[in-house]
């Protein structure tokens, strides 16, 4: 009477957690899959957010190195899909000491001028914009040689298009750098500086590297060459506006 008691009481028991046993399996499944989602979330903020403090340090050091020269500020809208077709608006103005024609640039290198200020917000010509010039020295490493001295001018962006025919991205095309005198040959990726000629940039700012352009033409009394741009345009957060005295 035990042993068939014991039975009776344990064979449907057992039946019921054989059946009910793969749905509580899947559900634990499910509970794991998305806690490992959550974690998998966390660890990419996590990433996000020591790239943003490594880029927000490498800001304070280039505003700790020229304290009260520049004015850090953001970037509010661009013109054009990659921001990259002509001007940008960043979130400084008048009231923040911000005037016409004053330099924009990052550490990584020239950004272009501002254009037009508002009390609070300021317009800035980019360096990749066709009327944009500014002249510039390509540095040569070599003091018999010397630097050799041009024009840099925005080369401007072409539109790359779907097979749908809409218009989905805007290329940067190399700038330009013209009026270089024959000779010497350059060396390859020569980097490129502002020169301080005509008081519209100050002297030593990166504006790119020599891609192409390094070889002799007999025929020329000038050369010109491709220069890929030091600044990632596109990825600008925050730049730096030049004070002027």
């Amino acid at each position: 009477m035990e042993n068939a008691r014991a039975w009776t009481v344990r064979g449907p028991v057992a039946w019921l957690k054989a059946v009910f046993r793969p749905a509580r399996t899947a559900s634990e499944n499910q509970r794991l899959r998305t806690e490992a989602a959550a974690l998998r979330m966390l660890e990419a903020e996590r990433e996000s957010l020591a790239e943003e403090n490594q880029r927000l340090r490498k800001l304070l050091g280039y505003a700790a190195a020229s304290t009260n020269r520049w004015i850090c500020a953001p970037v509010l809208s661009r013109d054009g899909a990659g921001g990259v077709r002509g001007l940008m608006r960043v979130g400084r103005g008048s009231a923040d000491g911000v005037k016409t024609n004053a330099t924009v640039a990052v550490p990584g290198g020239l950004v272009g001028r501002v254009e037009n200020v508002t009390r609070r917000t300021a317009d800035v010509r980019l360096l990749t914009d066709p009327s944009t010039k500014v002249a510039c020295e390509i540095q040569t490493n070599d003091p018999s040689l010397g630097a050799v001295q041009g024009i840099l001018e925005g080369g401007g962006t072409q539109t790359a298009h779907a097979r749908t025919g809409l218009s989905i991205l805007y290329l940067v095309n190399p700038l330009r750098m013209r009026h270089m005198k024959r000779r010497p040959l350059l060396p390859p990726n020569a980097k490129i500086i502002t020169s301080g000629l005509g008081g519209v940039f100050p002297r030593g700012l990166t504006v790119g590297y020599l891609i192409e352009g390094c070889e002799e033409d007999e025929t020329q009394l000038e050369r010109e060459g491709a220069v890929m741009p030091a600044v990632d345009f596109p990825s600008l957060e925050d730049v730096f506006i030049r004070r002027e005295d």
